[in-house]
């Protein structure tokens, strides 16, 4: 009869069911030949983690099996793990300094997550070494380029400029109109002379007229 299978794959990890002994408690020695056999079928195992929902503690022998099988998955280049939500358990386990070195998730989709996460770095490298930054670079360098060209190309100065006005002709022409308004005085003399004349002339005939008639 083929043994059943006691453990699962989760994401990067080989979840392991937790064996009980008959008082219902975590059986560490059965943990152990499970671990082993699974090592045995699978030698290049990295990640592998066990499944404590459901229990409400474990035994210092737990906690020994846990450490020694951590120390041999980080010298595979991986780690192992406990599955549990169970606050006394990770209070133990913190207690027994574990925490710092056995990851602890809560749900198997922390697992699904953190496998996820652990191959992003491998899958953004082989994006970096397909793409190929120089072309935009090139191209804006080469439309910067055309841009300084048309830029000084409109610019310079002769006789093709369509310009409805300078700057020259401008300033030319307010110097005319300067002129023009320092001239108005001079042109407009003989017109005030002439009005003079004609009021001396009146206040002469009315002083006239006034002894004409006083004489007579």
């Amino acid at each position: 009869m083929p043994q059943l299978k006691n453990y699962r794959e989760v994401g990067n990890f080989d979840l392991l069911s937790a064996p009980l002994n008959p008082i219902g408690a975590f059986d560490a020695e059965q943990f152990k030949k499970d671990v082993r056999e699974l090592l045995a079928e699978k030698q290049d195992e990295k990640f592998l983690a066990v499944d404590l929902t459901g229990l409400d503690f474990v035994y210092s022998d737990a906690y020994n099996a846990f450490i020694m099988f951590q120390q041999e998955m980080s010298s595979r280049g991986g780690m192992f793990a406990v599955l549990t939500n169970n606050k006394i358990i990770v209070d133990g386990l913190k207690k027994a300094g574990l925490d710092k070195t056995i990851k602890v998730f809560s749900f198997e989709a922390d697992l699904m997550s953190f496998s996820l996460h652990a191959q992003a770095p491998a899958q953004s490298e082989e994006t970096v070494e397909v793409s190929e930054p120089e072309a935009p670079a090139a191209v804006a360098s080469q439309n910067i380029n055309s841009e300084i060209k048309s830029a000084s190309a409109e610019r310079h100065t002769g006789s093709h400029r369509r310009f409805t006005k300078s700057f020259n002709a401008i300033v030319k022409d307010d110097k005319k109109n300067q002129k023009k308004g320092l001239d108005m005085p001079f042109d407009e003399e003989p017109s005030s002379a002439r009005t003079v004349l004609f009021v001396i002339l009146l206040l002469i005939a009315a002083i006239g007229g006034t002894l004409a008639f006083l004489y007579f």
